[in-house]
């Protein structure tokens, strides 16, 4: 609901006013990790001496004596090319948010959130917008538009926030609080900077607060009985009619307008997907088509091309050839990757399964994405061969290793295969049998290698590739 709560949410500031409350903030806030605010002071150091400064910053609060810092600014590249600013906070400024967060949380989530809402908030996330994606263009719901909001957490205005805040808090002190947090301003190369308008990224209140304000458009939608999936400032509007569309998306920009926000053009579309594809939260969604050998319909949906090279992107930067680990350490650098990348990869399929349990059946195929599991594992074994060749590593003896460090050496010393674990998650194959199909897969690659080059009247076992395996034969037994 957007609508004013005729009892409002008082006496929110007593709440955190105990030790055990700021542990538990503290707790979280290491947790999340990140780097130090302005005062140099780091998860680190502040650990060591955790009770004193706990009780030092419970006692400013019982005093009301807290000031809010300004925020470290710092840079991290988007994908467009382009910088996206952050603003680091202190810890002690990280830990009374996320304080107040862990006392508004719940409340926001008992009577305030959409539940086609799923960004930043518990138990929702990429397999909850999967859902409602996928169940709509189940239900013909195929026009779609594909909104981004210019710049969201740099242009929330600041009066129109608390505006909205106050239709649910009565708590002045918490109130007042957020106004100092919101009018920090930021720190950049030694230099005050004052703020406008916005609430920082990098901020452990931020999150609530966009969700806060953009519920006023969640609801207005809902008003309008417009269909939608909103993840922070990206959502998708979804309806049966090119014209019910283009209203949607009237009501949307003239919603945003109010709140004193603006669509990015350059990243706003609108798409009929019996024709056109989309992408949305890393995943891309082929338009409807006939199977050839029936004609039914069916659509696809898989990870974005982009992901796998962040994929790849993530092993090398844990693969470093300069590195001397043993096998143990290496694959502690890399199967966290693994294993995050696939359980994300899974939301797809999660989705389709937990859909099936409302009665929705399901016509898309999702498991689009074996070759790219077959070449990531590739990758990662030969990044691990040359990382783990620590006299003179290179790619050539890397690849000579093959014979020694194979697919099965890998999988039985602790390697995930991703091509196991996400076939895993829905056959539950055992590593033996990922072992015994990539030996029959290998085998029969290697059986029409051999029988192509035979029928070019060629010979397959030159001199030159009975060389390169006896070098390899060699290399084998160091």
């Amino acid at each position: 609901m957007n609508q004013a709560l005729k009892l409002k949410w008082h006496s929110i500031y007593g709440q955190i006013l105990f030790e055990r409350k700021l542990h538990e903030a503290w707790l979280q806030v290491k947790e999340n990790k990140g780097a130090g605010g302005i005062d140099g002071e780091t998860l680190e150091s502040y650990e060591k001496k955790l009770d004193e400064n706990l009780s030092g910053l419970l006692q400013k609060l019982r005093d009301k004596a807290y000031v809010p810092s300004p925020v470290r600014r710092r840079y991290i590249p988007k994908k467009n090319g382009k910088m996206r600013p952050l603003g680091i906070p202190n810890i002690e400024d990280r830990i009374v948010q996320q304080a107040i967060v862990n006392v508004l949380q719940p409340k926001c989530e008992e009577s305030i959130f959409h539940r086609w809402s799923c960004g930043y908030r518990p138990n929702y996330g990429a397999k909850r917008v999967a859902q409602i994606i996928l169940w709509n263009i189940e239900t013909d719901h195929n026009f779609i538009y594909d909104c981004d909001i210019r710049s969201f957490f740099d242009n929330i205005p600041h009066k129109k926030l608390m505006g909205i805040l106050t239709k649910y808090i009565a708590d002045g002190t918490v109130l007042d609080m957020i106004w100092k947090w919101l009018k920090a301003g930021y720190m950049e190369e030694g230099k005050y900077h004052e703020v406008d308008a916005g609430t920082p990224q990098g901020g452990v209140i931020s999150p609530l607060l966009a969700n806060l304000y953009l519920n006023e458009l969640d609801w207005k939608l809902e008003e309008q009985g417009i269909r939608f999936v909103r993840y922070a400032d990206d959502f998708l509007l979804f309806a049966k009619t090119e014209e019910d569309i283009r209203k949607a998306a009237e009501v949307t920009i003239e919603t945003l307008e109010a709140l004193g926000l603006e669509v990015a053009v350059e990243k706003t579309q609108t798409v009929n997907f019996k024709n056109d594809d989309f992408d949305f939260l890393g995943f891309t969604f082929q338009h409807w088509r006939e199977r050839k050998k029936d004609g039914k319909p069916y659509f696809i949906a898989k990870p974005k091309e982009a992901t796998w090279k962040d994929f790849k992107q993530k092993v090398k930067a844990k693969t470093r050839k300069t590195l001397t680990l043993n096998k143990k350490a290496w694959l502690e650098r890399v199967n966290p990757i693994i294993r995050g990348k696939v359980n994300y990869y899974l939301n797809l399929y999660k989705a389709v399964e937990e859909n099936k349990r409302y009665g929705q059946e399901s016509r898309c195929f999702y498991n689009a994405c074996k070759n790219q599991l077959y070449d990531m594992d590739g990758y990662v074994r030969q990044r691990l061969r040359v990382a783990m060749i620590h006299d003179h590593p290179s790619q050539r003896k890397g690849h000579a290793m093959k014979t020694k460090w194979n697919n099965e050496f890998f999988a039985r010393i602790g390697l995930i295969p991703a091509f196991w674990l996400y076939y895993n998650e829905q056959y539950g194959y055992t590593l033996d049998d990922y072992i015994d199909y990539m030996k029959n897969r290998q085998k029969t690659k290697q059986a029409r290698k051999e029988q192509k080059t035979k029928e070019r009247g060629q010979a397959y076992y030159t001199p030159e590739r009975v060389r390169k395996m006896q070098y390899a034969q060699r290399l084998a037994t160091y």
